[in-house]
C-alpha cells in the first residue's frame, strides 16, 4: 500500500511541475479545426488593424502545431506580414518562403495590404524562384508530338485550336482520299508515245463527275498540306511558349516611391 501512495505522489508531483498532462499536451500539439480556423479570423480581423504583435501571437502557436496545409500556409503568410511590419525582415522572409512552398501561387493582394510588404514579398518569390521552381510538379511534354497534329495542341492545353485543327485535317483526309479512290474505280492510268494520261468510263454522267472528283481531290489534298503545316507551325510555336512561360516569372509592385516592374527566372 505504501509503494502504491509512494508512486502516486510522485506522479502528482510530477504532473503538477510540468503544468500539464499528456493529454493536454497533444491537445496543444494537435488543435481542431473550429479552433485554427477561429484563431485565423481573429488573425486577419488583427491584421485589418494593424495589430502586428497579436497576429504573430495567434498563429506562431499554428505553426509548431499539427494544422491542415492550407491552414498552416494562411499561418506563414500572416506571420510573414507581422514580422516585415515588426522589422523582422528574416523572420518575415522564412515565412513567406515557407508559404510559397505550400502555395507555390501565392500572392499579397496589393488591395489589401501596404505596397511595402508587397514588394518585399515579390522580392522574397524572385530570390527563391529556382527552389521554388524545383518544388513545381513537371508535366511531361514530347517535342515530336509537335509533328503530330493536333497532339501538339493538346500538348500545350489549346483544346479549342486542337478541335479545329483536327476536325480539320480529317474533312480534308477523308475528301482526299474518298476522291482518290473513286477515281481510281472509274478510270485506269494509260501509257502510250505521247505519256501517260487517264481513261475514265466513257458513262456522260461519270465522266462529268470525274471532273469535278478530281478538282476536289486536288483542293482536299492542298488543304490537307496547308494545314499539317500550320498544325506542326503552331505546335512548335505554342511549345516554346510553355517552356518560356515556365522559366520566366513576371512581378509588378508599387511603393510609395515609385512601382517595380520585373522578371524572374532562368535565362
Amino acid at each position: 500500500m505504501r509503494v502504491v501512495l509512494v508512486f502516486l505522489l510522485v506522479a502528482s508531483i510530477a504532473r503538477d511541475a510540468s503544468g500539464q498532462t499528456p493529454a493536454s499536451s497533444a491537445a496543444e500539439g494537435q488543435r481542431g479545426p473550429a479552433d485554427t480556423s477561429s484563431r485565423l479570423s481573429d488573425a486577419n480581423a488583427a491584421a485589418a488593424a494593424g495589430d502586428w504583435a497579436q497576429v504573430a501571437t495567434l498563429v506562431d502557436p499554428l505553426i509548431s502545431s499539427q494544422v491542415s496545409p492550407t491552414d498552416l500556409a494562411e499561418a506563414h503568410r500572416l506571420a510573414g506580414i507581422a514580422s516585415f511590419f515588426q522589422q523582422r525582415l528574416g523572420d518575415s522572409e522564412a515565412h513567406f518562403v515557407a508559404y510559397l512552398k505550400i502555395d507555390l501561387d501565392g500572392q499579397l493582394d496589393s488591395t489589401l495590404y501596404h505596397p511595402d510588404v508587397v514588394l518585399f514579398f515579390n522580392e522574397v518569390r524572385a530570390k527563391h524562384q529556382a527552389e521554388l521552381r524545383a518544388l513545381r510538379p513537371k508535366s511531361k511534354s514530347y517535342w515530336l508530338l509537335n509533328f503530330i497534329p493536333p497532339g501538339g495542341q493538346l500538348q500545350n492545353g489549346e483544346r479549342t485550336k486542337a478541335i479545329v485543327i483536327g476536325a480539320a485535317l480529317g474533312v480534308f483526309a477523308i475528301g482526299n482520299l474518298t476522291s482518290y479512290f473513286v477515281l481510281r474505280s472509274w478510270c485506269e492510268r494509260v501509257s502510250g508515245q505521247a505519256g501517260e494520261s487517264a481513261t475514265c468510263d466513257q458513262d456522260t454522267d461519270r465522266v462529268s463527275t470525274a471532273g469535278k472528283l478530281r478538282t476536289l481531290n486536288i483542293v482536299t489534298g492542298i488543304g490537307l498540306i496547308v494545314t499539317y503545316a500550320f498544325g506542326v507551325y503552331d505546335g512548335v510555336s505554342g511549345y516554346q511558349r510553355q517552356r518560356k512561360k515556365e522559366s520566366v516569372q513576371p512581378f509588378v509592385s508599387s511603393s510609395a516611391e515609385g512601382a517595380t516592374v520585373g522578371i524572374s527566372g532562368t535565362f
